[in-house]
């Protein structure tokens, strides 16, 4: 269906008359003379507007008419209005791909494949055998290039042997044919919005690339879209590089600065801890003689199975070590070298009394599950017996 209003993307206020409504659970869906709102389809999403200050809820083509679904049923005369910034965001998404696409065929000979939008970015998938971050250079380049230059934007309506001369394919043998022309550099069939020329884009940046199972997919912000996201970036970066004290540009070294400090600390904390483990070791030995038996409430998994291990390796005592973490229970046996005593063995032991998951071999067995009150006791009155 042939709507010429669609050929003007700055076409956002209109009076019309509503001919027909259908009520559908409480909301109505009307059908009016004419419409300016765009129903999603061909890549691109559909207007977002009100009808007589009543948000249009939805839309839908149906038996020759556009529909639009409100929450009050109109009658006569109606005013539409569609919000203005977010076609013409569409429409400058759009007419960049359209100008991407047109390039890369005439360029490199190439099929677009599919085309994505999103809001932070959108992509177009081309059957390339290859590409490169020379190749995304030279293609901003040239349509930074071609924006400057202004090229015209215009719909036509040729016949079936005018598209002929152009296109090919069984889409040309129709009486409603709609050509979108971008200068002499493109020609193409479609039925979407656009803006009138390429200074509507005001700048088009390639954000990326990837490739994928039948080609390259590359990535580009245009227009609008490329304002609004590079304003949230530089929020972004203006709050790291307040929270780094150094300018904008010197983020990144900011940031490896953070990361080499926050090595050393942990090199440090590492360093403290080994003592920390001797210093208590000499103190959990004095008491015990075969089996030294500690539980904690102020160490980590890790740290209680290192704990166990330098315990074991210069004392060559045998250990049960258990640690509440939250509500969650950790505990650690290892062998110092006596035939007697089987840490697996030890462990498999409390894992059947208390449910606990975990394993080990004859050296050392440990594992976890969940903290029950008075475990503690009962793990030093066992290992007493």
């Amino acid at each position: 269906m042939i709507n010429k209003l669609y050929d003007n993307c700055f076409t956002t206020q209109w009076n019309t008359s509503v001919v027909k409504v259908v009520e559908e659970n409480g909301m109505y869906w009307h059908a009016c003379k004419d419409t300016i709102f765009y129903k999603e389809g061909g890549g691109m999403a559909s207007d977002i507007g009100m009808i007589n200050d009543h948000l249009v809820q939805d839309l839908k083509l149906e038996d020759g008419y556009m529909w639009h679904l409100l929450d009050e049923k109109l009658e006569g005369t109606v005013t539409m209005s569609v919000n203005l910034h977010e076609r013409f965001r569409k429409c400058q998404i759009h007419t960049a791909q359209h100008l991407i696409s047109a390039l890369m065929q005439n360029v490199y000979k190439v099929k677009t494949l599919a085309h994505h939008v999103g809001d932070e970015e959108n992509d177009v998938e081309f059957d390339l055998k290859d590409f490169n971050e020379k190749m995304a250079f030279e293609l901003q380049v040239l349509c930074n290039g071609l924006i400057r230059d202004d090229l015209a934007v215009t719909i036509q309506y040729p016949t079936p042997s005018e598209a002929k001369k152009h296109v090919s394919g069984k889409d040309v043998n129709r009486d409603d044919l709609r050509v979108v022309r971008i200068g002499t550099l493109d020609y193409n069939l479609c039925g979407c919005m656009h803006v009138p020329s390429l200074r509507y884009l005001q700048m088009l940046y390639i954000s990326g690339f990837e490739k994928t199972t039948k080609g390259y997919k590359i990535r580009y912000i245009v227009g609008d879209q490329l304002l609004d996201c590079t304003s949230r970036r530089y929020k972004v970066l203006d709050e790291v590089s307040q929270t780094l004290a150094v300018p904008h540009l010197y983020a990144v070294t900011g940031v490896h600065r953070v990361i080499n400090e926050n090595r050393q600390l942990n090199r440090n904390v590492l360093v403290w801890k080994q003592k920390y483990y001797e210093m208590l070791a000499k103190e959990l030995i004095k008491d015990h003689s075969d089996v030294v038996v500690h539980c904690f409430d102020d160490i980590d998994a890790r740290s209680l199975s290192m704990m166990a291990q330098y315990v074991v390796k210069n004392y060559h005592k045998n250990v049960v070590f258990a640690a509440k973490i939250y509500d969650n229970v950790h505990i650690v046996v290892a062998s110092g070298d006596t035939a007697s005593f089987d840490a697996k063995e030890v462990f498999a032991q409390f894992a059947e009394q208390y449910h606990l998951k975990g394993g080990g071999n004859r050296a050392m067995a440990q594992g976890g599950g969940i903290y029950k009150e008075g475990m503690f006791e009962e793990i030093h009155q066992k290992l007493a017996s």
